[in-house]
Order: C-alpha cells, then sequence, then structure tokens
C-alpha cells in the first residue's frame, strides 16, 4: 500500500517523455506520407546554377579536416516505404538503411564500400561521416532527399541554437570554409520551417472505471515556426486540423530494453531499423488522442521569422494510476 505508483521503475520514461517521443515521431512520419520532402539528385541545380548535389567540408572541430562532408540543408529521408509519389531517394539495401551511397570526384561509392572512402551517412544533420579523411580538394556529392518541415523537441529549438534562413539554395557563402550561416556545426543550426514539441506543466486528471485507472489530459505546445507567413499559417492548420485525433503511441521503455533504436547515437540508421509505423506495430503501447487544440498566438517576430503557437490537451488512460 506504501509503494508508489504510476511507474515500475525509476528509469522508465514516464508519461511526459513518452508523449514527446510519440508526438515528434507521429509527426515526423505523418508529414513524410504528405510528401514533407525534396528529391536531390546529382548535379541538380537552383535556378544561380549552385549544385543541390554538392557537398561541402565540415569545420567541426570534433572531426580531421576531410572527414565530414555536409550538404546545404540537414534532416535527410533514410525511411523507405514512404506512399508519395515521388518516393524519396533511398536505397533497397535494408542492412544499410538509407541513400545507396556517396560520389567522389564522380566515382560512385557505394554505403558498403570499405577501404579509403568507407563512410557513414548521419541523417539528422544531413552529412557523410568518412571513415579516414579524404583529400580537401575533393568534390563530394550526393542524392539524397530532405525533409522540409523539420519536427524537433522543444529543447532543440532556438534558445541555445542559431536559427538559419534562406536555406532553400546552396548559393551564398555555403561552399567558402571558416565563415558564414553555414560553417557552424549543424547540431548547433535550426533550419525553418519547424514544427518544435513542447510538453508544458498543465495537467488534470479524471477517473476512468473502479477499482483504478485514470483519464491523463497533458497540455502540449506546438512552436511553429517559417521564414514566412504562409508557412506559418500552414503549419499552424497542420497541427490544429489533428483535433480529435487518436493513435497508438509505442513503448519508449519496451524498445529502451530491447535497444531495438533506429538510429545509433551517431544518426545513422541500424541495420533493419524500425520506421514509426514499425516502431508502433511491434512495441504497441496505449492510446493517445488530441482535443481541445487552440490557436494561441500569430507572431510577427522579424521581417523573416513568423511564429504561431498551437496548444492541445492530450488524452492518455493509464490503468496504474
Amino acid at each position: 500500500m506504501s509503494s508508489l505508483k504510476g511507474f515500475d521503475n525509476i528509469f522508465d520514461s514516464t508519461l511526459n517523455n513518452e508523449l514527446q517521443d510519440n508526438i515528434v515521431e507521429f509527426l515526423d512520419w505523418g508529414l513524410l506520407e504528405k510528401g514533407n520532402y525534396f528529391n536531390v539528385t546529382i548535379g541538380e541545380e537552383d535556378p544561380n546554377g549552385n549544385d543541390y548535389s554538392l557537398l561541402r567540408m565540415s569545420s567541426h572541430p570534433h572531426y580531421a579536416s576531410g572527414q565530414v562532408w555536409q550538404a546545404f540543408r540537414k534532416n535527410w529521408v533514410w525511411q523507405s516505404g514512404v506512399d508519395f509519389d515521388p518516393a524519396p531517394i533511398v536505397g533497397t539495401n535494408n542492412t544499410i538503411p538509407g541513400i545507396s551511397g556517396v560520389y567522389v570526384d564522380d566515382v560512385f561509392y557505394p554505403s558498403s564500400t570499405t577501404g579509403s572512402y568507407a563512410h557513414e551517412v548521419d541523417y539528422f544533420n544531413g552529412r557523410v561521416v568518412f571513415d579516414n579523411p579524404i583529400p580537401t580538394g575533393s568534390k563530394v556529392q550526393a542524392e539524397y532527399s530532405y525533409k522540409y518541415i523539420n519536427v524537433l523537441y522543444s529543447n532543440a529549438f532556438p534558445w541555445l541554437r542559431e536559427i538559419q534562413y534562406r536555406t532553400d539554395s546552396a548559393g551564398g557563402n555555403f561552399l567558402i570554409q571558416g565563415k558564414g550561416e553555414f560553417d557552424p556545426p549543424p547540431e548547433m543550426r535550426v533550419q525553418l520551417p519547424a514544427i518544435a514539441v513542447e510538453i508544458v506543466p498543465r495537467r488534470t486528471m479524471r477517473g476512468f472505471q473502479l477499482g483504478g485507472g485514470q483519464f491523463v489530459y497533458t497540455d502540449v505546445l506546438f512552436h511553429c515556426l517559417a521564414e514566412d507567413e504562409m508557412t506559418r499559417n500552414k503549419l499552424v492548420d497542420i497541427i490544429s486540423f489533428q483535433n480529435d485525433k487518436t493513435i497508438f503511441m509505442f513503448d519508449t521503455d519496451n524498445i529502451a530494453e530491447s535497444g531495438n533504436f533506429p538510429l545509433d547515437y551517431k544518426g545513422v540508421p541500424v541495420s533493419g531499423a524500425l520506421r514509426y509505423p514499425d516502431l508502433v506495430n511491434t512495441y504497441t503501447g496505449r492510446r493517445l488522442r488530441f482535443q481541445n487544440s487552440i490557436v494561441q498566438g500569430m507572431e510577427l517576430i522579424n521581417s523573416n521569422f513568423y511564429a504561431g503557437i498551437v496548444r492541445t490537451t492530450t488524452e492518455v488512460i493509464n490503468t496504474s494510476i
């Protein structure tokens, strides 16, 4: 009778973290299925003649010069099976999910390459990391798909990071080493448009059934940020339209116990990485319902920064409290 309720282990994820993980992954996958990506092919150019597929050598201080090469956009698509036309550019080798390889000086090196040009792809940060540095004067290119709307945790947005504007092109100072907005590591840059998910300190409960269990209501803020008013308005609509939608969550504790995370600590998909629907089907958790969605504010921060906030209440049944 003296035992704490609602969790079995002090190291369990508990509801707040479980909500945030699931909402981020639900939105990320749901947007992909609605075409939230742009495909980049080798040699594809913008109207000013800048090569979208060209990667710049990174100035990342934790890697040797010539080891890391990054694209103008981060957050690449690694998930296969997206039901939208045209499909994202990903390979067919499920043991190495994602793009099929990289070009160095017009020579293609598949993802399975060993030796001098062996590499991994950090999809979240949009970069290719070679096992060993390659010549700094190399021309490095890749065919990939990048996500247009970035779905992030609120702590990754923008309070401790730099918001990067005008990232729809590989022009400007993209290829200039040592200066410009592309020089800081991608971990320190947030590209727009973006939706940041924040669990806020407001929770209510009511009884679920005789004998135990409660409905748990938790408020969530969706920060919708863009460089123009129309895109900001679109993000606000996308989020608020999910009102009264019910989804199944994946059980984050079961995933942690199995060690079956889709990405490793480097942002690289593991062999046979599970996509969002696979996680839900394999590690099915509780049901989540979005309700009482309201738009709290629409602001013009500056001429290039438009913000909107959607507040939603989530409903989850917890039978252990």
